[in-house]
């Protein structure tokens, strides 16, 4: 079960992290914490599958003091969605295979069926991202 938690937040912050590169790709205006990292460290990274997140990790010594901080304010939010939605994790997706994203995509689908206090939890902590 806590393997499970463990690999849940973990995906949680991939998501988090490589949406922001995402979104600095797509709309170059916009200046992302950790963009310029991503493209300073991680340039010739494939996205998808956490690869951007293993090349952040690797070189998190690196990263710019506007990175850490972002890392730092998912970090925590990700212990507020976690605690939020412990009890539906194990409801929900206790049979999913943690990884790539499938213990979030599985909260996801089953976005009506959530608990209220995991629905509060999620969407505090996309607030706390921005």
């Amino acid at each position: 079960m806590k393997r499970l938690l463990v690999v849940f937040l973990v995906c949680f912050v991939m998501l988090m992290l490589v949406s922001g590169a995402f979104a600095q790709q797509a709309k170059p205006q916009v200046a992302k914490p950790c963009a310029g990292d991503v493209a300073k460290f991680c340039g010739d990274v494939k996205p998808g599958d956490g690869r951007i997140t293993k090349c952040l990790k690797e070189n998190k010594d690196q990263l710019s003091p506007e990175c850490k901080t972002h890392i730092a304010k998912v970090e925590k939010a990700i212990k507020e969605v976690h605690k939020a939605c412990e009890d539906d994790i194990t409801m929900f997706c206790a049979g999913v295979q943690p990884g790539a994203g499938r213990v979030l995509k599985c909260l996801k689908e089953h976005k009506a069926e959530l608990s209220s206090k995991c629905q509060e939890g999620i969407t505090k902590a996309k607030e706390k991202k921005k």
